[in-house]
Formats: structure tokens, sequence, C-alpha cells
């Protein structure tokens, strides 16, 4: 499910950005602690073709080095680093772009480095964001809502205010020490923002030359606009998600993708609980359920859209609500007539109707739009067999088995399925295959074939699975 929301890289083109009185400038009295933040953070400047200025900020974190975003820096040239009147020059730079990391060697600079702060554990720690938004120093107060795991390493989510010209300042805890830089933001929601930890800037400058360069491309910096939904598919960062959305949803009351943000997190944290068997009071995982299918509604009375209208079919047939769950997926089909996940789940809500014959139209649509959907055969396959078409379901489940040659359980299907046809010498071959693969479903196919030499009825070959 894709969002339609955007994340803004915060390097700029000169000085502007006249958002930055919001920020708080630099105070003749500063605490020990932003005192020791702001002295190690500086303007990093890079020139592009026609003499123009591109600008972000960056962090020494070690005597005559500085780490800052590689997009700060990308495609740019004659990069300098500067902190008051004093500017010196960039004698060399090495990119990371997967981690949107950089590390600009600067001889002679006589700026200190950050103290690094050990890596958070859990949010809710207050923190700062120090850089040069429009080209002057500024600081901005917060606290770090979310640690969302990405890759390798933790990605720090806070609700520091962050402008253009932001990118590379550092993010640091309450006592001054560095814990991350600022990196991407929502561009409808300023204070959504992201940190890179400091962790990646360590293992960077430890690694031996060339390595970092020659990964694969696919930064955070040129996938920005795909950070939260490549985010989302992991699921340690459901609770971050859930966080991040209400904070959307607080800043951006009228935004419909902050709503249809909120309903996915707790349209999952419902099935989340029910899988994992954490819903045991349905009370609970219903609420859950009840308050997704309220914010994909108040999404939709911002702006019409197919994915928000399938998401919300997929909850109401949740719910059991059949009728309204295929009307939803009805409009997400009027909105985009061949999105194959609407005609997949259409289909999917009519077999839970037990309309199996309309389910079946639905699901060969879907699959003539992705024949490779394994599950989607599977599910073809289940309902053609409740049907009564047992002959064209043992074909469609062998195709399913293309896609999922290792699955015991759909192989079973099969097996059970040739058996209630009377097909013994189908059956038994299956039953060969699961002795190795489910000796359990392998005995099981065994007695429903000795069913049918014995001239008894194997009924209807099992129920099989019916997956949706």
């Amino acid at each position: 499910m894709k969002l339609s929301a955007w994340l803004l890289l915060l390097a700029i083109q000169g000085a502007v950005c006249a958002q930055q009185a919001v920020l708080e400038p630099p105070s003749e009295a500063l605490s020990p602690a932003l005192a020791s933040a702001q002295a190690s953070v500086v303007l990093v400047q890079s020139r592009i073709g026609g003499g123009h200025i591109y600008q972000g900020s960056g962090v020494v974190v070690a005597p005559g080095l500085v780490a800052t975003n590689a997009h700060v820096t990308r495609g740019t040239q004659g990069h300098s680093v500067q902190q008051g009147l004093t500017s010196w020059p960039v004698v060399r730079v090495r990119q990371d772009l997967p981690h949107d990391l950089c590390l600009l060697y600067v001889p002679g600079l006589s700026v200190p480095a950050a103290r690094v702060a050990p890596e958070p554990t859990q949010p809710g720690q207050p923190v700062m964001a120090v850089g040069y938004p429009g080209g002057r120093l500024a600081v901005a107060h917060g606290y770090l809502r979310g640690i969302w795991h990405h890759g390798d390493g933790r990605l720090l989510q806070s609700d520091a205010l962050t402008l253009p010209g932001n990118s590379g300042g550092g993010l640091f805890d309450a006592e001054g020490r560095l814990l991350g830089l600022t990196t991407l933001t929502f561009t409808p929601s300023p204070r959504l923002n992201f940190s890179v930890p400091v962790a990646w800037i360590q293992a960077l400058a430890a690694e031996p030359e060339g390595l970092a360069e020659a990964r694969p491309a696919g930064s955070l910096a040129n996938r920005g606009s795909e950070l939260l939904e490549r985010l989302s598919q992991d699921p340690r960062n459901w609770p971050a998600w859930e966080s991040a959305a209400r904070q959307w949803v607080r800043d951006l009351p009228e935004d419909g993708n902050a709503w249809l943000a909120l309903g996915l997190a707790r349209d999952r944290a419902a099935r989340t609980a029910a899988e994992t068997g954490q819903g045991q009071n349905p009370a609970i995982s219903g609420a859950a359920l009840e308050e997704g299918i309220a914010a994909y509604r108040r999404a939709l009375s911002f702006r019409q859209d197919a994915k928000t209208w399938n998401n919300l079919g997929v909850a109401l047939d949740l719910q059991n609500q059949f009728e309204a769950a295929e009307q939803a997926f009805q409009e997400a089909l009027r909105l985009e007539p061949d999105y194959t996940l609407a005609w997949m789940n259409l289909g999917s809500a009519r077999m839970n109707a037990r309309r199996f014959a309309e389910a079946e139209v639905a699901l060969q649509r879907g699959l003539s739009l992705q024949a490779d959907d394994g599950d989607a055969w599977m599910r073809l396959a289940h309902c053609q067999r409740l049907a009564g078409h047992g002959a064209a379901a043992v074909e469609t489940f062998r195709v399913a088995l293309r896609y999922r040659p290792l699955n015991a359980d759909l192989w079973l299907d099969l097996g059970l399925l040739l058996a209630g046809l009377a097909r013994r010498e189908e059956a038994r071959q299956v039953q060969v295959r699961l002795e190795e693969m489910n000796p359990e479903g392998a005995a099981r196919l065994q007695a429903a074939i000795s069913r049918i030499r014995s001239g008894r009825s194997p009924a209807a070959a099992g129920a099989g699975k019916r997956s949706r």
C-alpha cells in the first residue's frame, strides 16, 4: 500500500527560508549543553554550475572530519565548511549513498568535535536539532518520538522543527551529545523528522576506502518519498508508525494522508493482536479496527483514493461486513479499473460471503492483471472447489504449486481434492511427495485414499484452507 506522502530533502540553494523565525537563534547566555552542541556544527557550502551555491549543515565528528548528508554534496563541487566568519576548504569527500552520509576531510579545521551520545533505546527523551536553515545557525527543541528499524541500524524520529538547510546538522540529546544527523522531514508536517544515527557515521569512518562508494544506489536521499512505506513493512516499526501517524493527525487534521496513515496503523494493530493471540479481548482488537475504519472514512472525506477505498474494504471484510466491503472495493475499481489488489480482495470478500461464482470472476480478473501471484491462484482453487468445480480446482491448484512448490498445506489440499474426486493414482503421487514434507499430512491423505479403496466416500476430501 503506497501512501501519497512525500519526504523533503533539506538541502537548499542559497540562503532562503522566511520561516526561520520559528527557530530559536543562538543566545548570548547558552547552557553548557547547547553551547557544546552548537560549537561542533558548521555550515556546508557547495558550488554547482552557473555559480549557484547549495548549502546545508554538518557536524564535526573528529579533528578535521565533518559528517553531513550525501544529498547535501552530491552532484556539486568546490565544497567548503564555515563557522562564523571563518571558512575552510574541503580537500576530499567520501559518500555512502544508501545511508545518505558523507564525510568531508578538512585539514586545519579548528572546530571541536561533538561528543557522542549513547544509542537511545526508547523514545521520549528531549532532543535539540542544531543546523543552518537559511544559512543561519539555529536550534529547535523537541522530543525523540520514535526509533525505527532500518536495515542494519535505526532511524530516529523527532518532533524538533527542521527546515531547509538543516540537512546534515546535528540531533543532540539534553547533554549536548550527538545522536545523529537530521536528514529527512515530511513536507506536510515539519515536526515529523528523521535523523540517521551516529553509529552509521562511525561505521563509515572506520570502513576501508571504496567500500561505501561501491554499494548499489538506492539511498535515503533518492528514495525519500518511499521511506515510510518501506519502514512500515517491518513489523518492529509498527508502534513507531502509529506514533508518527497520531502526530501527523494532530499537526494536520485536514490532511487525508494523515488519516490514511492512522487507519493503516490501527488496522494493523488489530490484525497483529489477533495473529499473536494478544487480542484475546475481542473488545480491544475490535476497537482498534473500528478506529481504523473511522480513520479511512475520514481520509476519504478529504479526497477520493483507490488505495484508501481498498484498505477500507479489507477492514470491513474483517468485520464480516461483506456488502459494505464489496461496495468499497467497487469504489476502488471505479477509480482505478486495473487495480489488481482490489480485484483480489473483492474475490476474497465474495468468498467469505460464500458467493463463490462471483468470487471466481473477480479473482480471475485479478490474475489476468498479475498472473504470478501464487496466493491468488491458491484462493481461486479453493473458490472453485467450494463452488463444486473440482476438476477446474485441481488444475488451478497445480498452477498455484508452480509458485509455492514447498507449501505442504497446498499439496495436502490438492491431494484431498483428488481423493474426493476418486482420482486415486494422482492422490497417491501427492501422498508420496508429502511423506517427506509433512508426514502427518501424508497420513491424513493416506486415510482419504483408503476410503476410496474401501468404497466409502471421502466426504468432500477435507475442507482445505480458506485463504484471503
